[in-house]
């Protein structure tokens, strides 16, 4: 029986049918004549008819499904007694599938009311069980994607002129490869109309120091045109239009749990009658559960030949093939093809992202930030600085290459071995004798970077902190071919690789017969997010509806968000990777907001609770004195042992105030007053919004004093006794 055949008949097999007969498959011949469209259609309302009262497999060839597009509504309902009576039983009647066989791909409809039912039931013998460990779901589906699927956006480098075997510059080659299918836009960005491009070469222009594709254009492509291509290749795709009202779950998962086992759950109503955390097992029961690691077992094997008129790389002794790709890197471990003399240092921009400089890592007096640069970067130009020492023999051939720090404290995880390469792009070469060089980073696009994020901060060099570092530049080269090496349990793979031509091909540093290799990990990641919600309502409603909604309508809970990672003592820190908290920021609030954090119910023990288990928990606040002055901060801690309130900072308190109007000022000291005078003004510094105000005074000199006027500007005094020549006033305004 022939695949497609065998899976209708399965699928038959496990529908369920309101129907006096077994259900049958037929094709739309088995019902009548089918030589034109007219037969066609008369036909298929025989089956209807047929096939309405008893259920059944229909199949459709391609000429029948075009001839016939409609949807499978044929299915209905039935009442006892009839409409317009009020019913006493009720139910659906006989309905009956679509099987359209179809060019592309066999097409399923089923009965619109009974759908299709899968059923399993694991009901085994008392003297039999499952075996170690397994997996047993009802459906299977492997989906493998070996080849053929894109993900690419990047901005061309310079204008492509109308012709065949045009080249198009683009600021990487991450992703490229011959015979793939890219969408070229004419204008600027999104603008003007698309092509669309059949690659037929890769290559590295030496001159100009950039990779390029060659593809034939029938328009002309301005520089900035975003060239692209993405295809979603996942494994199940479900669409569901509603336009009559109903209430839906478009995915349900209903478990009931009477006995004990580590579970996990999407979406779920969840019953359970038991302590669901199984004996030594650590996931207790999870209605939603995700877990995010990085892969760090690359590649690595040894070159037997390379061939650059097929640009074709052949191994032996290779390992871990499955974790190949095709938009990382070659690196050659030849040591012999390294460069490692001279030491460098590392700069680091205030942020990757943000233009910010406060000025917090000056080197030699100077920063180096991130900065938009549209008219060269087409956006931002990631800051810091690599510099090589005057030892460092580095020149124009390095461009192209890669570079990666060798200092343990930088090697990947906990492997002596494993480092982070980055594509060199830019060489200078200063008076000193000194080289400073570019990377390539990727953030929303490929990026000119003076600087990669390091592990530790204390391996950054900025003045008063000198951290000179050991490094590698190593030849290397992007896959972009690997359809042949990966494995799988129906492919026997082949040990050769598609490479992209690079500025070493065919030279010294070239891959060579006996040469180990890598591919490389993803030196620079966009870390997942485990969960992402992003919202674009455009109409308010009245119900205060939250993003996230946590209720606890049964017995206490230890809390409603927990935050864990990393250790809790900042004493520990330094025995981790970087040095650092888990956590830059626990929880960060960039939107502006009419309330950060509300209490709308009583708090049994405090609104806001530091613990302080291992230190001071301090809150601070920037504040900046005039526009262009550094950033400050201030402040306020409790002391552990003594409970003291402390605060550090430049801020001052306005003033005091009894009611709802906010005093301006607090205070006035060792105020000078001129010999032999008897009335004084005191001027404050900032005026109040009225006088009304209280006055306290205090005086160095016996002597009868009255305050005889108060207005917004100040007060004045008047004394009995006139002012010797050392007099002093203090006062202290309170509203």
């Amino acid at each position: 029986m022939n695949p497609i055949r065998y899976a209708v008949v399965i699928f038959a097999a496990v529908q369920c049918f309101a129907a006096d007969q077994p259900p049958a498959i037929s094709r739309l011949a088995d019902f009548g004549p089918v030589s034109n469209e007219k037969e066609i259609r008369a036909t298929f309302e025989v089956a209807r008819e047929a096939l309405s009262k008893t259920g059944g497999v229909l199949v459709l060839d391609a000429r029948e499904s075009k001839t016939l597009p409609e949807a499978n509504t044929h299915q209905g309902t039935w009442r006892k007694p009839e409409p317009p009576a009020p019913a006493r039983q009720w139910g659906k009647g006989p309905g009956f599938t679509i099987v359209r066989l179809n060019q592309n791909q066999p097409v399923i409809e089923v009965p619109p009311l009974s759908g299709l039912q899968i059923n399993r039931t694991i009901r085994m013998p008392a003297d039999d069980s499952l075996p170690h460990w397994t997996t047993d779901f009802p459906v299977n589906i492997q989906n493998r994607v070996i080849a053929g699927a894109n993900s690419y956006l990047e901005w061309l480098q310079e204008p492509v002129k109308a012709g065949n075997d045009a080249r198009f510059y683009m600021k990487t080659v991450r992703g490229i490869r011959p015979g793939q299918f890219l969408n070229a836009h004419t204008g600027g960005g999104y603008s003007g109309s698309v092509q669309r491009l059949y690659v037929k070469s890769v290559g590295y222009d030496s001159a100009k120091k950039l990779h390029y594709f060659v593809a034939d254009t029938t328009t002309d492509h301005a520089a900035g045109a975003i060239i692209h291509n993405k295809n979603n290749t996942g494994l199940i795709y479900m669409e569901q239009l509603a336009n009559s009202d109903e209430q839906t779950y478009d995915i349900m998962l209903k478990r009931r749990q009477y006995a004990g086992g580590d579970t996990y759950m999407f979406f779920a109503w969840y019953e359970y009658m038991s302590d669901i955390h199984s004996a030594a097992g650590d996931e207790n029961g999870n209605l939603y559960a995700g877990y995010v690691k990085s892969i760090l077992e690359n590649f690595r094997a040894t070159v037997e030949s390379v061939d650059w008129g097929k640009n074709e790389l052949r191994f032996t002794k290779g390992n871990k093939a499955e974790t190949l790709s095709n938009s990382r890197p070659l690196i050659n471990l030849n040591s012999n093809k390294w460069i490692t003399i001279g030491q460098v240092r590392i700069v680091p921009a205030e942020s990757y992202w943000e233009t910010t400089d406060t000025g917090k890592y000056p080197f030699q007096g100077k920063t180096y930030p991130t900065y938009m640069d549209q008219a060269n970067e087409r956006g931002l130009r990631m800051g810091g600085l690599i510099r090589g020492d005057k030892d460092c023999p580095w020149d124009e051939s390095i461009i192209g290459r890669w570079f990666a720090v060798t200092e343990r404290s930088e090697t990947v995880h906990d492997r002596a071995d494993l480092y982070r390469w980055y594509e060199i792009t830019g060489l200078t070469v200063n008076t000193d004798g000194t080289k400073d060089i570019t990377i390539r980073r990727f953030w929303w696009g490929a990026k000119n970077a003076g600087s990669p994020s390091l592990y530790r901060e204390d391996n950054y060099t900025w003045d008063g902190h000198d951290r000179p570092l050991r490094y590698i530049i190593a030849p290397g080269a992007y896959v972009n071919r690997v359809a042949e090496a990966v494995p799988t349990p129906d492919f026997q793979a082949q040990p050769v690789l598609g490479m992209a031509p690079h500025r070493d091909a065919g030279q010294a540093f070239d891959f060579a017969k006996g040469d180990l290799v890598e591919q490389a990990i993803g030196p620079d990641p966009f870390k997942p997010i485990p969960f992402r919600m992003w919202m674009w309502d455009r109409v308010p409603g009245a119900w205060p509806a939250p993003t996230i909604d946590l209720a606890n309508w049964g017995v206490q809970r230890f809390s409603g968000l927990q935050i864990r990672g990393g250790p809790a003592a900042a004493a520990k820190l330094p025995e981790t990777k970087e040095g650092k908290p888990a956590w830059e920021h626990a929880i960060t609030i960039d939107s502006a907001a009419e309330n950060a954090l509300r209490f709308n119910a009583d708090v049994t023990h405090a609104a806001i609770f530091f613990a302080q288990p291992h230190g001071e928990q301090p809150i601070k606040w920037n504040y900046r004195p005039t526009t262009n002055a550094p950033v400050q901060q201030a402040a306020l801690t409790v002391a552990k042992d003594t409970g003291q309130l402390h605060f550090t900072g430049s801020a001052r308190f306005a003033g005091l105030s009894g009611d709802r109007t906010p005093a301006r000022n607090l205070r006035g000291k060792n105020v000078a007053v001129n010999a032999g005078d008897t009335r004084v003004t005191v001027a404050f510094p900032v005026a109040e919004a009225d006088g009304e105000y209280a006055v306290f005074l205090e005086q160095n000199w016996i002597s009868n004093r009255a305050v005889v006027k108060k207005d917004a500007s100040g007060f004045t005094v008047e004394f009995e006794k006139p002012a010797p020549g050392t007099a002093r006033l203090d006062w202290l305004v309170v509203r």
